[in-house]
């Protein structure tokens, strides 16, 4: 349980929040010119402060005989070596700031983009608290698509050890927020799916949140079983990846909104959906993001690249250049929406969750989900695993409804025409285990090496 700050400290907080979160509503749509002037103005004060306290980035400036004053735009941001999760984590003391290390701060845990080990991240503490003035940027689009800012009931269907319950907890701390702003409620997602349609029915929330992979599932129980349920106004998720297919499902056969943001723990919200909902509006001057291909160079908007952030408003850990794994698709043309923040048009799915063959050919989520989209339409939930160069395993929740040797069949036919010479099993199991985040990997990949 979070600390519980005074009254005194409680009041200045809230009033802080406040007037921060008028001007967070604001920024997206500032002039691209004014943005990316803040997002300088942060980037040069961070990386004085890398230079000065972060004993990583002193060394690498000393080395090669950089100052702070030579970076001048977010560009200049590449020059810095790339990170990934097993080299900061290798060495975590490198990447906390001096400044810090006597202070207490926020600690939360990232479930690892290479490593896919559990790793501490540190905020400090006034960070993590503006985060919550942060997210009147999309609690602006959900106020709108719920058609109500104040008296939300809200049910939270996500692990104790999220990110965003205990950062929920640490705001109620030290904050005094209104109780008519929303009503809040948590069930774990890891009781059986048919008492989460009962809690849905008793509470009968507006909103749910929820790692995507957890409505599809969900979803697709429902499909299957038929059960009445009270579904909420607006389903969002964030975490990890909603299929297409699951949001066509959610969206037409069951009425009910589907919202996302993109997030992480090193680095927060990186960007939104607009209520048009067509890819992530980027927080460029809380967070820089660029893609790169596989030899590390950048990639222009319109082609698919791999995530590198750097995180310009936490001070206690300073990640800059980091690569987080994701593959994604920066947009050519601004959104319609009158927000002037760079636009992420498509997140494609993990880099490492990937299908390598032989043959050369490479497989990520995304297409995956298109390619056995139909064979897998009675199925809860659905994981590939690859033991080895040459061999394919599906594991394979079923739906009740399922005819187990029919979905064997099919699932076989299809993999012989997409992977080709390459011996495929079908394994039909009960549960799919998740991450200790509580997060669903749809693709285990060959381990390297293998």
């Amino acid at each position: 349980m979070a600390e519980t700050a005074s009254f005194i400290r409680r009041l200045a907080n809230t009033a802080y929040i406040a007037a921060s979160a008028c001007v967070e509503r604001r920024i997206p749509y500032w002039p691209l010119e004014r943005i990316e002037r803040l997002q300088q103005r942060r980037l040069r004060s961070m990386i004085r402060h890398a230079y000065d306290t972060v004993p990583f980035y002193r060394r690498i400036m000393e080395e090669r005989h950089w100052k702070p004053e030579d970076f001048k735009n977010a560009s200049d941001l590449s020059a810095l070596p790339l990170l990934d999760d097993s080299f900061v984590w290798a060495d975590v003391e490198q990447f906390l700031s001096s400044s810090y290390r006597s202070r207490p701060m926020f600690k939360v845990h990232t479930s690892g983009t290479y490593s896919k080990i559990q790793k501490p991240v540190y905020w400090d503490r006034l960070s993590a608290l503006r985060r919550l003035a942060h997210n009147e940027r999309d609690r602006a689009v959900l106020n709108g698509l719920l058609g109500k800012g104040w008296g939300q009931n809200q049910l939270f269907l996500l692990p104790g050890i999220s990110v965003s319950r205990i950062l929920r907890e640490y705001w109620d701390c030290q904050t005094l927020a209104p109780r008519s702003l929303a009503r809040r409620s948590s069930f774990s997602p890891e009781r059986p799916l048919d008492e989460v349609v009962s809690q849905l029915n008793a509470v009968r929330p507006q909103v749910v949140f929820s790692y995507g992979s957890y409505a599809e599932e969900f979803f697709r129980f429902l499909a299957d079983r038929g059960y009445p349920v009270a579904l909420p106004k607006v389903w969002m998720y964030g975490g990890d990846k909603l299929a297409e297919a699951a949001r066509e499902l959610i969206e037409n056969s069951f009425g009910c909104m589907v919202y996302s943001t993109y997030q992480t723990v090193e680095t927060g919200k990186i960007g939104f959906q607009c209520e048009r909902r067509k890819g992530f509006h980027l927080n460029a001057d809380l967070c820089h993001l660029r893609l790169i291909d596989e030899k590390g160079r950048g990639v222009v908007p319109g082609c698919p690249g791999e995530v590198v952030v750097s995180n310009l408003f936490n001070r206690a850990m300073v990640l800059l250049n980091y690569r987080l794994g994701d593959s994604a698709v920066l947009a050519a043309k601004s959104c319609t929406c009158g927000r002037n923040l760079p636009l992420l048009e498509k997140l494609e799915g993990r880099v490492f969750e990937t299908i390598r063959l032989p043959d050369g050919r490479h497989f990520i989520t995304d297409v995956l989900e298109i390619e056995f989209e139909k064979e897998l339409k009675f199925s809860l939930q659905a994981q590939i695993f690859q033991p080895g160069p040459r061999q394919i395993v599906w594991r394979i929740v079923p739906s009740a409804s399922a005819d187990r040797a029919e979905l064997r069949r099919t699932m076989l036919e299809k993999s012989k025409s997409v992977f080709g010479d390459v011996e495929t099993k079908v394994e039909f199991v009960e549960n799919i285990p998740r991450t200790p985040a509580g997060k669903f990997r749809r693709v285990i990949p060959i381990k390297t090496g293998a």
